[in-house]
């Protein structure tokens, strides 16, 4: 019974490493790539929250059965070790320590035989889940392709407000005092253009609106804003 139990352990440790490592990968590869869920119709994403669910499900039991699974070797080690010390002869029995460990023995032994019994139906019912999951996921994945995602308009740029006035001046030129360039307040919303001028103290400063021409050379309506 214990070599078939270490053969059905053996085996399944296989099988559940496979299990647990495929719906790793699944989990992976859904939350690498979250923004295929974007435009997926609700009921898309109900199922895959229940695939996920299955997923998970099959990773906690695939972990949780090999760790009993090496709580298994260790009880027919544990047995073996028993075994071996109490063969062994010695001039002066330990009557206390031989029935502690005769109780521990029979204990272990019920865990092992327990085991054997037992292992089979944890691993089926650890494939149900896996299943369920495989299966189902397989299904949202055919639902996904002849249900396409909606497509989502992009945000429009939020136009930038520019700033109402500022201080702008002209390329350097020929004027009356020579080489000069001219001061202007703009508008930056409207186009207006004030020239900055002053009186020939250089005093007083002031701005004197200039009226604007279109392509063709005309002056433009006069539509200056009150002050």
């Amino acid at each position: 019974m214990a070599d078939n139990t270490t053969e059905a352990a053996a085996g399944y440790v296989d099988a559940v490493k496979w299990i647990v490592g495929l719906s790793g990968a699944v989990l992976a590869g859904i939350f690498l790539h979250p923004e295929q869920l974007d435009g997926r119709p609700q009921g898309v994403r109900v199922a895959l929250i229940v695939v996920v669910a299955f997923f998970v499900i099959s990773i906690g039991g695939g972990v949780g059965y090999l760790l009993w699974i090496n709580r298994v070797r260790r009880v027919k080690e544990r047995i073996t070790e028993i075994d071996e010390e109490t063969a062994t002869p010695v001039v002066v029995p330990d009557l206390v320590r031989q029935g502690a460990l005769n109780e521990e023995r029979k204990e272990l032994v019920v865990e092992r035989d327990g085991a054997s019994t037992e292992m089979s139906s944890w691993f089926q019912l650890l494939l149900i889940p896996f299943f369920i999951a495989s299966v189902g996921g397989g299904a949202v994945f055919c639902l996904s392709i002849f249900w396409p995602k909606k497509v989502i308009p992009p945000v429009p740029p939020v136009a930038i407000v520019p700033l109402h006035f500022t201080m702008t001046q002209s390329a350097v030129h020929h004027t009356a005092h020579g080489m000069q360039a001219h001061t202007f307040l703009l508008d930056q919303q409207s186009g207006e253009m004030w020239q900055m001028v002053c009186d020939q103290k250089g005093a007083v400063v002031g701005f004197q609106r200039i009226r604007r021409l279109d392509v063709k050379g005309n002056p433009e309506p006069d539509v200056a804003k009150k002050p």
